[in-house]
């Protein structure tokens, strides 16, 4: 209900004022985060009382005045009144809980469900890679002027102007959320737990960084970068599943890139190390949302134990891994912001594999 608040204060608030609602979603005198109410006190506030809202603005709106909350079969109406696309819409968009993890650049990865042990500082992928068309999903790998396509599809670069450079693949799914929540007590319960649910992330966002981010003096040479293509990790049609290559990049002094160098050999000529790091993305769910989701398939008469939701909206199914019990949880930070554009963690990047 909260984004009901924000989206009809702000509509206020502009008609009032006459100035665009963009201008009220980042006040901080907004919402309280002690009580996460609506506060209409024009004090200046300040970083504790802010609360990130901005992303509650496209949330389904429910305007509820023909029903009360306190009356018997208030829940039964609202319910009734509400399409399963509708209320899965509703579970993702206020009342997910975005994450990005930091993880071991040595492991495939792609738009899965993953389990995630903040205390140990790992996280275990528990699905098989979903097959998917390529119009479902998004993917990029930013060009750069500096560097020079050649015939094979690898990117030139010459070493003299790699200081700072940067090199981003990111593959984004679509609506996979959704998706994950029309079946999430169906892995549950094949998988025996219901517990710490709030741990299990379901990843729709790949991203990939290479960067140089020495700004020193850098002797004369070439940087050779890999195609895209070269990340896709599996031979399944359609599975999504992508990995750093075995040779992603690699510094030469031959021109044609065909006598590499060595990363001791490049060490001792003065050449810095190239950086990678992987960072997945993807939303948890407080325990008390798959209870609504249960509650709300059953009212619909359909079993949350079964495959009936996902298959009637067309949903790529997700499939609990067949091996799971011989999987070893890799290493998996939680990062509060894009840790691809700060300065690196020596000990993090040794532990995550960071160095080539």
């Amino acid at each position: 209900m909260k984004s009901t608040e924000f989206k009809e204060a702000t509509n206020y608030m502009s008609h009032v004022f006459r100035k665009p609602w963009m201008d009220y979603i980042n006040r901080p005198v907004w919402i309280r985060a002690q009580t996460g109410e609506l506060c209409l006190d024009l004090a200046q506030g300040g970083s504790d009382t802010a609360i990130d809202i901005a992303w509650w603005w496209d949330a389904c709106v429910l305007h509820l005045e023909t029903i009360r909350l306190d009356a018997p079969d208030s829940e039964d109406t609202i319910i009734s009144s509400l399409s399963e696309d509708q209320y899965h819409e509703l579970c993702w968009n206020p009342f997910s809980r975005f994450q990005w993890l930091q993880v071991s650049t040595q492991h495939p990865v792609g738009p899965e469900v993953f389990r995630l042990d903040s205390q140990h500082g790992t996280c275990l992928g528990i699905t098989e890679p979903l097959i998917l068309l390529e119009a479902e999903t998004n993917q990029s790998w930013n060009q750069s002027n500096v560097g020079e396509l050649l015939p094979n599809s690898w990117v030139r670069f010459d070493s003299r102007r790699t200081p700072g450079l940067r090199r981003k693949l990111w593959t984004k799914t679509y609506e996979l959320q959704k998706a994950w929540l029309a079946q999430a007590n169906r892995i549950f319960t094949e998988l025996e737990d219901k517990r710490c649910v709030e741990n299990y992330v379901c990843v729709d966002y790949v991203h990939f960084s290479l960067r140089i981010a020495d700004m020193g003096c850098i002797p004369e040479g070439y940087l050779f970068v890999c195609p895209a293509q070269h990340f896709r990790a599996g031979i399944a049609p359609h599975a999504h599943l992508y990995q750093w290559p075995a040779c992603p990049a690699y510094w030469s002094l031959d021109p044609s890139g065909a006598v590499r160098l060595t990363t001791e050999d490049a060490g001792i000529l003065g050449f810095p190390a190239i950086h990678t790091e992987t960072v997945i993305g993807g939303d948890s769910w407080d325990g008390s949302v798959y209870q609504g989701l249960l509650r709300f398939h059953e009212s619909k008469r359909f079993d949350p134990n079964s495959r009936e939701v996902a298959r009637q909206f067309g949903y790529p199914l997700f499939e609990v891994l067949s091996d799971l019990s011989s999987k070893v949880p890799f290493p998996a930070r939680c990062v509060e912001k894009w840790r691809c554009e700060e300065e690196e963690d020596p000990v993090l990047c040794r532990e995550l594999g960071h160095y080539l």
